[in-house]
């Protein structure tokens, strides 16, 4: 397909030297391809010189849906605000060291900080055997959990057939194995049930699963030299622990794995946290609650204040990387959400709005004009975000000369043709390597910005958005890769 869409487009863009004085017309012969007609292209693209000099501008102006392209905002900035040493900490609290009979009174609790990383095999395991390390043997008066974080934990912008996936995970401040629950499909024999497998079926103990598929019949090639279609549909009905699988799998085919987001990252967080106390030989005594107040049996004064396990994400020089190279939605959202706790002093109930302050706080210090972006989350998963191509090349401009942020920042963007998002793009091609950047990806909305490095020109800052497109996302992916690829193909020609 990418063959055949290249061929399609300008010659000049499979030629080997592009002219930096006729990058424009070569990005607008492109603009003018019959399928584009519909659609909304923005390019701008600039030198990444101190003073940097414009090479592209095809409405760089105006607003565009950018998808995760939003995330370099959220990254960059969190990482120039928050430091690259930046941690998340988890504790288990009391108020008080366990007693003679290694018994914690008055219940235990959980402090969550929304450490995006934080998962049962490490974290939570880890905790456990802290607290048992303390000689702790029975805890009474419940499990409890409490944050600093406050405001919405989904973005009320967000559409709500989203909420069930795992890229629309709840950005909870007790998030625990990416608030998602991994599962596993099989075909088995023509006609009958397939089979259906969920990855750590303990952490799902307390689900359905409603399995109405079955296998179907599977001829290596079909009349029109396709392979059957799997139509396969999984569904959890919202607020709702319930999986319902519909749709056919081929015999022949391989298993389908995915993923669905916990409607109550709360509950499933202390509901881990209790299995594991059990596994460890920690009894715990039958009250179990989760408030994020004191119970009402406790004062303010009362509030538990000693720690008894903590445990600690990789920095946020780490984090960022997992959030743009794999793009990873909940990430970014909890980054967000730890941007905004810096300023709960100005929103104290609401760290959303906070990180939103801290976004436009920087973009005024360096002097980028935030009537150019307006943030409605921190992933890019809301249709409502708008922001300009230039905006976002100015942002990429800031990062490059800014010692403090610029190495790491760099490191967490995928490579063309080599990793993250960006592993099966640009292979075999010019760009190959060459191309650091974030991709971007909604129905209708595409979009690449990062920086390129020509080897015989100096380094380009790049963005490119695609909106209103009717194409299938990998059609409209190939026209921006089209475009990308001729920066890497940069000559002065002086």
């Amino acid at each position: 397909m990418a063959i055949f869409l290249l061929a399609t487009l300008p010659a000049q863009a499979n030629e080997s030297r592009v002219c930096a004085s006729q990058l424009q017309p070569e990005i607008e012969k492109i603009a003018r391809s019959p399928k584009l007609q519909s659609a909304r292209l923005g390019v701008f693209v600039q030198t990444s010189e101190p003073k940097p000099q414009i090479l592209v501008n095809l409405d760089g102006d105006r607003y565009f849906i950018p998808a995760s392209n939003l995330k370099l905002f959220t990254t960059a900035i969190a990482l120039k605000t928050l430091g690259a040493d930046y941690r998340f900490a988890t504790r288990l609290m009391s108020r008080s060291s366990p007693n003679a009979k290694g018994e914690i009174e008055n219940g235990l609790w959980i402090f969550g900080s929304g450490d995006p990383s934080f998962n049962s095999e490490t974290g939570l395991k880890s905790l456990v055997t802290q607290l048992k390390n303390k000689g702790v043997k029975r805890i009474s008066g419940g499990l409890w959990g409490l944050t600093s974080r406050k405001g919405a934990e989904i973005s009320g912008s967000w559409e709500w057939q989203d909420l069930q996936e795992d890229y629309a995970a709840i950005a909870s401040p007790f998030t625990i194995n990416e608030n998602v629950l991994n599962w596993t499909i099989r075909p088995t024999k023509i006609g009958n049930s397939t089979i259906f497998e969920w990855e750590h079926p303990q952490k799902a103990s307390d689900w359905s699963v409603e399995n109405n598929s079955i296998t179907t019949t599977a001829e290596s090639v079909l009349s029109n030299n396709k392979l059957p279609e799997n139509n396969l549909k999984v569904v959890r009905p919202y607020g709702q622990k319930v999986l319902i699988i519909s749709g056919q799998i081929p015999e022949n085919s391989t298993p389908e794995l995915g993923s669905v987001a916990i409607p109550n990252p709360e509950a499933n967080f202390l509901h881990l946290l209790r299995q594991e106390l059990t596994i460890q030989g920690i009894e715990i005594s039958s009250t179990m609650d989760i408030s994020r107040k004191l119970p009402p049996f406790q004062a303010s004064r009362q509030a538990p204040n000693q720690d008894l396990a903590i445990a600690y994400s990789p920095p946020l020089s780490e984090l960022i990387t997992t959030t743009n190279k794999d793009s990873n939605n909940l990430y970014a959202e909890l980054l967000l959400r730890a941007l905004g706790d810096r300023f709960h002093e100005i929103t104290p109930d609401d760290n959303v709005r906070g990180g939103m302050i801290a976004i436009n706080k920087y973009l005024r210090s360096v002097n980028i004009a935030t009537t150019n972006i307006f943030l409605a989350d921190g992933s890019g998963l809301s249709r409502r975000n708008l922001v300009t191509p230039r905006a976002i090349a100015q942002l990429l401009q800031t990062v490059a000369s800014d010692r403090s942020t610029n190495y790491h920042f760099r490191k967490s963007l995928a490579i063309g043709g080599v990793d993250g998002t960006l592993t099966n793009r640009f292979k075999n091609t010019s760009a190959q390597g060459l191309i650091q950047a974030k991709t971007g990806t909604l129905t209708g909305a595409i979009a690449l910005s990062g920086y390129a490095n020509p080897k015989k020109y100096s380094e380009v800052i790049f963005s490119i958005i695609i909106n209103n497109s009717n194409m299938t996302t990998k059609e409209t992916q190939q026209y921006v890769d089209a475009i990308a690829i001729l920066f890497t193909r940069l000559e002065s020609c002086s």
